[in-house]
């Protein structure tokens, strides 16, 4: 792992980031992947801008094949409301985005990528929005346990799904299939 920290955010460059984005641009057209880099911008700097509004402050930023982690200051404390706030702001941004495109006429992959980083990032994984936003509202309470169960059994779901697609569409599908497993076997480490 690669770590500077140029004023007061820290951040953390994996090599796995390096490894990802390597096998992005070999198997991918150069300007899809700078669209699709684009749309994560797009993405980050709605939680950015979210956060501020709330007066916290990014503490942290991590870069990883999983995709990239912004951790706020916890000296500065936000309400429960906030962070929700904070968490939908991202997908907010990249629907926004798909609005403003479709609106203005524009067309190619931007708006569409958009669409599909809002959905993907609603997943009720914990490490993406979706899931992050289930767990600030059960975390603590008497329904934890049974909405932890219940999540388990739509991530099994997909990655069923996932493996389905794969196995009848062929190596197309298998990237939705490797992404769905990575993302459960991430988010059993954070909890």
């Amino acid at each position: 792992m690669i770590s500077f920290k140029p004023c007061e955010t820290e951040f953390r460059v994996h090599f796995s980031f390096f490894v990802f984005n390597a096998l992005i641009f070999l198997l991918r057209d150069g300007r899809l992947v700078m669209t699709f880099y684009t749309v994560c911008a797009v993405h980050e700097a709605g939680h950015i801008f979210a956060l501020m509004l709330v007066g916290g402050r990014i503490a942290s930023v991590e870069l990883s094949g999983f995709g990239i982690r912004m951790n706020r200051q916890k000296s500065r404390i936000i309400s429960a409301k906030s962070s929700v706030f904070v968490l939908l702001a991202g997908p907010a941004a990249n629907i926004i985005m798909y609005i403003l495109m479709k609106l203005t006429g524009c067309g190619g992959d931007f708006p569409m990528l958009n669409l599909m980083a809002a959905a993907y990032n609603m997943l009720p994984y914990r490490s993406l929005d979706g899931g992050a936003v289930i767990a600030e509202f059960t975390a603590g309470t008497a329904v934890e346990n049974a909405a932890e169960l219940a999540l388990r059994a739509v991530k099994l779901s997909f990655i069923a799904a996932s493996a389905a697609l794969t196995i009848s569409s062929g190596t197309a599908a298998l990237p939705l299939l490797t992404a769905a497993a990575a993302l459960y076997i991430s988010d059993k480490k954070a909890v």
